[in-house]
């Protein structure tokens, strides 16, 4: 896959993440695009929601505790105001 594919499947999982309202949405956009790796997951949350970051802490977590934080304010949508 080139650079121009590549870029184009990020879009099109980001335009699907998008329109995802629930937890049962967004897996099924991850799974059907194989994306199983939790650091590209919330990269992936973070592209879509317009964010670099969305911790205040520099306490350290773990990658699932992080995703679990990601999704739950993915879903909560407040994102969807600024974007």
């Amino acid at each position: 896959m080139n650079l121009t594919e590549a870029s184009i499947k990020v879009d099109s999982i980001v335009d699907d993440l998008f329109i995802s309202m629930n937890e049962t949405q967004v897996e099924c956009v991850f799974s059907r695009n194989s994306i199983n790796d939790k650091i590209e997951r919330i990269l992936l949350l973070r592209k879509c929601m317009h964010v670099v970051d969305t911790s205040n802490s520099n306490d350290s977590i773990s990658i699932d505790d992080e995703y679990t934080d990601e999704l739950a304010i993915f879903l909560d949508g407040r994102w969807r105001l600024l974007v």
